[in-house]
């Protein structure tokens, strides 16, 4: 699998542009963390290469097929069948227990595979507890458990170790890069400069320009 990107940019209606020019190809395997500050248009950019919105000018490609070609409904198709999004707020439905949550509109089938991923997130025996009985830290391990429950091609997380500990943080990074070591490929975005070993690439955006770091991940 591969998605490539060419020159997206993204222009607002207030004519701030907030993506410039941006590039970038991911690959199975490749776990790609994007580092910048608050603002710096992090999340639009993953909102783009996963088809969320469209870009102002430039293309995604999934495997050569242009985005921009699909219709509204082959894109939600994509990004059910192929992509998952781990987003910054956890989106937890507040009236479904653990294991509902992560297996929500996949069918009561993934049981099993909801288990597995819970536990090896450190969540045993949390499958039948409403979203209110957890921490925050506990419930952004149920949106990661979530995001690849259908075993995705391609993960989009944005910054999905925000506002938990450095412990919680190294502990959900190092799943995901498990993830990618195992045939899938993730592109997250973060803040967090401690994660970058993990990554096999790493990017940093600044005032919408994406620029490939020197720094190597193990």
């Amino acid at each position: 699998m591969e998605l490539w990107a060419r020159g997206l940019s993204k222009v607002y209606q207030n004519n701030l542009e907030v993506i410039k020019q941006a590039s970038l190809n991911v690959r199975g395997g490749e776990f790609i963390m994007i580092i910048g500050p608050s603002g710096s248009g992090k999340s639009t950019l993953l909102y783009l290469l996963s088809g969320i919105r469209r870009p102002t000018s430039g293309e995604v490609f999934w495997n050569d097929i242009p985005l921009s070609e699909l219709s509204q409904k082959e894109l939600a198709h994509l990004r059910y069948e192929k992509f998952s999004f781990i987003f910054q707020q956890h989106l937890l439905v507040p009236y479904l227990n653990v294991w509902e949550n992560v297996c929500l509109a996949r069918g009561v089938g993934l049981k099993k595979h909801a288990e597995y991923l819970l536990a090896s997130l450190g969540l045993k025996g949390h499958l039948y507890k409403r979203p209110n009985e957890l921490s925050y830290g506990e419930r952004q391990r149920v949106a990661v458990a979530r995001g690849l429950i259908h075993n995705p091609k391609l993960l989009f997380a944005d910054e999905p170790t925000a506002s938990v500990n450095p412990e919680l943080a190294q502990t959900i990074a190092r799943f995901l890069a498990q993830y990618c070591r195992s045939g899938g490929a993730c592109v997250m975005v973060t803040h967090d400069v401690s994660l970058l070993p993990m990554a096999t690439r790493t990017f940093t955006l600044k005032d919408g320009v994406l620029t490939e770091s020197d720094f190597i991940g193990d």
